[in-house]
C-alpha cells in the first residue's frame, strides 16, 4: 500500500492547525452529536472536557476515555457543524481525531480498526473513478 500523499498530509496538518487555533472546546458539537449514546462506558466528563480531550488527540496524539470513545463512533452525520459557534467544522476535528487514533498518520495506533485488508484499496480505486490522473498523481502519490 501506498503511504499517503505529501499534498494530502500538508492538507490535513493545515486543517488540524486551524482546528486547534479555532476551537473554544466549548462542547457544543458533543452537545447536538446523535452518536454519544453509543458509547459504552461514559466517563462522567462535561461536553467542553470530552471536546477538549479530542484536541488534545489533535495536539499530541493522546486521548482517553470519552473522547476516544467519541471519536471511535463517530458517524460523520454533521450535525455538530451548524452548531460550533467557531466554525470550526467539528465533523473534520473528530475525521482527523479518527485518522490519528488509527495510527493512520503515523503515531501510536489507539483505537483498533475493523480487519478488512481490502479496505484501503477499495477506498483509493473509489478516489480513482472520481479524480483525474493528475489528481490522484498530486493527491495520492
Amino acid at each position: 500500500m501506498k503511504p499517503i500523499g505529501e499534498k494530502l498530509r500538508r492538507f490535513l496538518d493545515s486543517e488540524r492547525q486551524r482546528i486547534l487555533s479555532s476551537c473554544t472546546a466549548c462542547g457544543k458539537c458533543y452537545e447536538v452529536c446523535p452518536m454519544p449514546e453509543y458509547i459504552e462506558q461514559k466517563d462522567g466528563r462535561t461536553p467542553a472536557q470530552i471536546t477538549a480531550g479530542v484536541l488534545g488527540l489533535l495536539r499530541d496524539g493522546s486521548a482517553e476515555g470519552t473522547a476516544l470513545d467519541w471519536v471511535k463512533v463517530c458517524m460523520r452525520t454533521g450535525c455538530c457543524v451548524p452548531a460550533c459557534p467557531e466554525n470550526v467544522n467539528p465533523k473534520m476535528m473528530l475525521r482527523l481525531g479518527k485518522m490519528i487514533a488509527l495510527g493512520g498518520l503515523g503515531g501510536e495506533k489507539l483505537i483498533a480498526s475493523k480487519e478488512d485488508r481490502d479496505y484501503f484499496p477499495r477506498i483509493r480505486a473509489f478516489a480513482e473513478l472520481q479524480l483525474s490522473p493528475a489528481e490522484v498523481k498530486e493527491w495520492l502519490e
